[in-house]
């Protein structure tokens, strides 16, 4: 009788499973974000005694935390006992100009989500709708606090999704600015900064843009924004933009839903304004990038959403009455133009 023979261990292979199947490496870094560790070491290496008194923490577990993803390369222990920055961890500074602390700072409820995904990929049905039994932004709707927390974390790569869309067209051309889902104006606020002569409006729902004003008082634009409540599911949009933005919008919603949107916004442009769509998407089925893979497979859990590809792209926009003008690739998202047919 043959017996199959047992296979050789393969070490690599179950080390580099570990390591890809880590998820206490995220939930670490969320808990060195909310004690604010990086923003402690802005100014060179700290002694791990002194860290934990500066973030009000327990020695050895912070030893320990930091010992753990300094193996990771997300910290440094420059000397026993001591940890320092590296380029990675700077960006968890709250005060770093491209600051990605906020991202790690998701509301649990997004993060449990994920308990569900094998009941999205059974049904296609998204994860967070099976766990809470109700849908995100419904959830958010009902607590307050969760969207705003929410909000913080698309808020985390404002600055760098602004660099990106910067580079993909000519700005300088557009006289009003209509930022649609815009959330609290931190991305309407910084490109209000940048051109001095523009305007913008922003309009979310009445409770996501609710500290939008503070915003804007921030950036010093208050004088040169409006800020209009109202959903773009189902409430006109206001008019008058040069430029409509949609940042990670679309891809939440289901290609009905999206067109719905494109469609209330070509109802309030002029036949000479442009719809900017910011947002992970694919070339075609086969090829894409490792983050619009992970923002694909992100928003199918959130909200059984995803990732378009560029013919998919032009299929909403033309059931809109709008067609692309150019589709920019950037180090972020692609960047996608269009105008009225």
């Amino acid at each position: 009788m043959l017996t199959r023979r047992r296979p050789r261990i393969d070490v690599p292979a179950i080390l580099r499973l570990m390591e890809v199947g880590d998820y206490l490496l995220p939930y670490t870094i969320r808990a060195v974000c909310l004690l604010r560790v990086a923003d402690q070491l802005a100014d060179g290496p700290m002694a791990a005694a002194d860290l934990a008194r500066a973030c009000d923490a327990h020695e050895p577990s912070l030893t320990k935390a930091l010992r753990y993803l300094a193996s990771r390369d997300l910290f440094a222990e420059v000397t026993p006992g001591e940890f320092g920055l590296t380029p990675m961890a700077d960006l968890l500074r709250a005060d770093h100009p491209y600051s990605a602390r906020d991202i790690f700072l998701s509301p649990v409820v997004c993060t449990r989500a994920m308990e569900g995904l094998d009941h999205t990929l059974r049904t296609g049905e998204g994860a967070f709708d099976a766990v809470h039994g109700v849908g995100m932004w419904d959830h958010f709707g009902q607590h307050p606090a969760d969207g705003e927390a929410f909000d913080k974390v698309m808020s985390g790569v404002t600055g760098m999704e602004l660099e990106a869309i910067l580079r993909a067209s000519d700005w300088s051309r557009f006289g009003t600015v209509v930022d649609v889902g815009g959330g609290n104006g931190r991305f309407l606020a910084d490109l209000l900064g940048r051109f001095p002569r523009m305007r913008g409006v922003l309009f979310d729902k009445p409770g996501v843009v609710a500290n939008a004003p503070e915003t804007f008082a921030t950036a010093g634009v208050t004088d040169r924004v409006r800020v209009v409540p109202g959903s773009f599911l189902t409430d006109d949009i206001p008019a008058g933009g040069d430029a409509y933005v949609l940042k990670r919008i679309l891809y939440s919603w289901s290609d009905e839903e999206a067109t719905g949107v494109l469609r209330r916004i070509r109802a309030a442009m002029s036949p000479q304004g442009r719809v900017f769509i910011l947002e992970a998407g694919r070339q075609s089925e086969a090829e894409s990038t490792p983050l619009a893979r992970r923002m694909d497979m992100l928003m199918l859990t959130l909200s059984a959403g995803g990732a378009r590809s560029l013919d998919e792209q032009r299929a909403i926009l033309a059931g809109a009455g709008l067609e692309l003008v150019e589709a920019t690739q950037t180090p972020m998202f692609p960047v996608i133009e269009a105008r009225p047919v």
